[in-house]
């Protein structure tokens, strides 16, 4: 299915009413889908930057351009991570695999 589908998808269903939608996907720059009860997030911004955050507050991100973190420079490449300091880890993957995680994780929420 393709990804823009797969989103609209997602993003349309009923769900149970912890799980919180925020957004358009073809009608807005941000969407997102949250899970109020454990802070589970996917967001889509700019149509082509993608995250998703589990309940233990790691991070899948689509890849982008270089960032900083913990007072270095960073240039991640696919299949790349990072554990901060802190123990969260952020791990960089392609926008297709961040939307499977999410509908696979939002599906058990569905009406």
């Amino acid at each position: 299915m393709p990804l823009t589908k797969k989103i609209t998808e997602l993003t349309s269903k009923k769900y149970s009413t912890n799980i919180t939608i925020m957004g358009d996907y073809e009608g807005s720059n941000n969407t997102s889908i949250l899970d109020n009860d454990n802070g589970t997030i996917l967001v889509v911004s700019d149509r082509d930057q993608f995250y998703f955050r589990d309940q233990q507050r790691n991070l899948w991100l689509s890849v982008l351009d270089s960032f900083h973190i913990d007072g270095k420079q960073h240039h991640p490449e696919l299949g790349d991570s990072y554990t901060l300091n802190h123990g969260v880890q952020y791990n960089f993957t392609t926008k297709e695999t961040i939307v499977e995680m999410a509908s696979n994780y939002f599906k058990g929420h569905a009406d």
